[in-house]
């Protein structure tokens, strides 16, 4: 007969076994847990990332690509896209836009609305102001609006600033149909802009609109900040091109000069260049709306201020702020207020050219004549 012999582990060495294995079991649980977070947070290689493509040309810079993107558009329904050139900065101009026209309002008309900066951390622009990139990943985390390239922000380089603004909204906003590019430091009601565009140029392509200049020369002295040699522009005249101030491109007229724009050498003068020469290469035509700018910011002033302002459209869909954050307040405001509630137009009597009363001249006026009501170049 066999016995079976049972073994009683003592009560001590039971302890260190259930603690070993305990041991053991919290180990492999937090080498999964490294593993899958490994797996989900580590973020994708900026080559199969859609919004940081690598080694993208842009122009004569084979290796530009995005510091910071952001997809705006996704598969909606978007009529005008909205590209503003910024100085990294400039973060009172850009805020004053968020909060006098704010996106809502943008995505109600169909219209998406992004922020072109490039990078300002270099130590040898004595003359620039430097923005650490850290402020700048700070505000895009809360807006999601900036679009930043990796070439040093410069006057010099804001063609690369133009063209990578109109590139990105051929390419990630393909379904707008216009394109309006301004600056950061110019009072627009996108507004108004739109109902103009939307009623009366919806079906039209292959077309820019906007302050057109016709005549312009090139500026000769060296002493001036805009010197252009006869080695970088031989011609006596600038091709008729729109002011960056503000302009209405289609997104089918974006794209042939942005194609065009890897094949001609690089000029430094944006608006001259993209929707001059380029837009002249490639056969844009090219309309003024120049009787719905201004040069003088009295006259925004006096948009805002003339007796019974509060219950008319301004005459102007845009005109300078030489600078002054409060013009760009009240003008975008006031725009802000005639859409929510509605403004009526101002009896020709009672425009505000013949009402205002101008104080002084305009130290922003065009290059070139900037005058008349509509005239089509093709």
């Amino acid at each position: 007969m066999m016995v079976r012999q049972i073994v009683w582990c003592q009560p001590g060495r039971l302890m260190v076994v259930l603690s070993m294995v305990v041991g053991v079991m919290f180990l492999v649980g937090m080498w999964q847990n490294l593993l899958t977070a490994h797996t989900v947070n580590t973020p994708s290689p900026l080559s199969v990332n859609p919004l940081y493509p690598s080694r993208i040309p842009l122009m004569d810079l084979p290796d530009f690509t995005y510091i910071i993107n952001n997809d705006v558009c996704g598969k909606e329904d978007v009529f005008i896209t909205v590209i503003i050139h910024t100085h990294p900065a400039n973060s009172i101009e850009r805020d004053i836009m968020r909060q006098n026209v704010p996106s809502e309002h943008l995505r109600d008309l169909g219209m998406r609305r992004v922020f072109l900066l490039a990078r300002a951390e270099w130590q040898d622009q004595k003359l620039y102001q430097k923005t650490p990139q850290w402020s700048i990943n700070k505000e895009n985390m809360e807006y999601h609006d900036i679009i930043q390239g990796n070439f040093k922000e410069h006057y010099h380089n804001l063609t690369y600033k133009h063209i990578m603004g109109l590139q990105w909204a051929t390419n990630y906003c393909p379904q707008t149909k216009y394109i309006i590019k301004m600056d950061d430091d110019i009072a627009v009601d996108l507004y108004q802009f739109r109902d103009r565009l939307k009623y009366r140029f919806e079906d039209r392509e292959n077309l820019i609109l906007g302050l057109l200049q016709v005549e312009a020369k090139p500026v000769r002295k060296k002493e001036s900040k805009w010197y252009v040699s006869l080695e970088d522009y031989p011609e006596k005249y600038y091709a008729p091109f729109m002011s960056g101030w503000a302009y209405a491109m289609t997104v089918d007229a974006a794209r042939a000069i942005v194609e065009e724009s890897h094949r001609w050498p690089y000029f430094w003068i944006d608006d001259v260049h993209v929707t001059g020469t380029l837009a002249e290469k490639v056969g844009v035509k090219r309309e003024g709306l120049n009787r719905f700018y201004t040069l003088h910011v009295d006259h925004l002033h006096c948009c805002v201020e003339l007796p019974n302002s509060a219950d008319y459209y301004c005459d102007f869909l845009a005109g300078p702020s030489e600078g002054d954050p409060d013009v760009l307040v009240k003008v975008l405001s006031h725009a802000r207020s005639c859409y929510v509630d509605p403004c009526q137009r101002r009896p020709p009597e009672a425009s505000v050219t013949k009402t205002c009363v101008r104080a002084k001249i305009p130290p922003l006026a065009p290059l070139g004549k900037g005058h008349g009501e509509i005239v089509k170049i093709t």
